[in-house]
């Protein structure tokens, strides 16, 4: 019988239809279906740091935000045996990694969990001085960072949506390209940038396609480099992006890369993110561990 732990945002409404899920799946798995409602992500790993290897699926009722608080409960785990099949209901504003793994959203949940199916996934590593943090879909260092760090100021007094437009527009009136230095085993960058993608899935942005074609499951972590694209030549390829189109411009690189890639600033702090998750610093590691974590992966009935 499967013990399933639920983790919800206590800061955000469920919708109707997550409601009806979540019903559901009290009704068939009783005391073995709980509900924690957490009021900061902090709050949320220091639950899932309390569960045991006989919880089976860690479910969250969310966005990217939500299943990233996830996957870092788990591989920060102290049990090295704590492998519960991990499952995002979408609830939130963008939900690009349940775009990026291809998820449809018409899924039958409980039926995905009766049976115990799952598929492995890649998951990304990203460390600056500080902190580790652990990603599913992209890091972003650059323009979608800054953006990011924008949207945190916003939020308090504007919904989530015209939080993210004002958060874009003011970061491209005041955002300036750093000079930066990238290196891996096989490749090396000095030079202006205004933004590096590391790449597990292929969407990011509330639906853009930064990466056409990366996987979550593949077993590579794709690098998208844009180095001396100006702010007006990305905008003017936005909705190409949104159609799942590459940029074609001198100064935009979409490469398989070798890990670990160590990037620096010698003049900035650098704005990053992790699947919506603001970081910072002036030095960045970041690492990939292959087929790491389980994915419920819902099919269609």
């Amino acid at each position: 019988m499967p013990l399933i732990y639920c983790i919800t945002n206590g800061n955000k409404k469920i919708s109707a239809r997550n409601q009806r899920i979540l019903a559901e799946l009290r009704q068939v798995f009783g005391a073995q279906f709980q509900v924690f409602n957490s009021v900061s992500s902090s709050d949320a790993l220091r639950f899932i740091h309390t569960l045991s290897s006989e919880c089976t699926h860690l479910v969250g009722v969310g966005g990217d935000g939500t299943f990233n608080v996830l996957i870092n409960g788990v591989c920060t785990h102290s049990n090295p045996a704590f492998e519960p099949i991990l499952g995002i209901i979408p609830n939130g504003t963008g939900n690009d990694f349940f775009r990026s793994a291809g998820f449809d959203k018409n899924y039958n949940f409980l039926a995905n969990i009766e049976e115990g199916s799952f598929e492995r996934f890649d998951v990304g590593v990203l460390e600056n001085q500080n902190e580790k943090r652990y990603f599913a879909n992209i890091t972003d260092i650059g323009f979608g960072g800054a953006v990011v760090l924008e949207l945190q100021k916003f939020r308090k007094n504007f919904g989530p949506n015209f939080s993210y437009g004002l958060a874009i527009v003011k970061t491209f009136l005041n955002y300036k390209r750093p000079h930066v230095k990238m290196h891996s085993e096989d490749y090396q960058y000095d030079g202006e940038l205004l933004l590096a993608a590391f790449c597990n899935g292929s969407i990011f942005g509330d639906g853009l396609h930064i990466h056409p074609g990366a996987q979550i499951n593949d077993g590579q972590l794709k690098l998208t480099l844009l180095g001396k694209v100006s702010l007006l030549d990305y905008i003017k390829n936005v909705l190409k992006v949104k159609n799942g189109k590459r940029i074609k411009h001198p100064e935009a690189h979409y490469l398989p890369i070798s890990f670990p890639v160590h990037l620096s600033c010698d003049t900035h702090v650098l704005h990053a993110e992790t699947d919506g998750e603001y970081i910072g610093g002036s030095q960045f590691t970041l690492d990939f561990n292959p087929a790491k974590l389980k994915l419920l992966r819902p099919k269609k009935y």
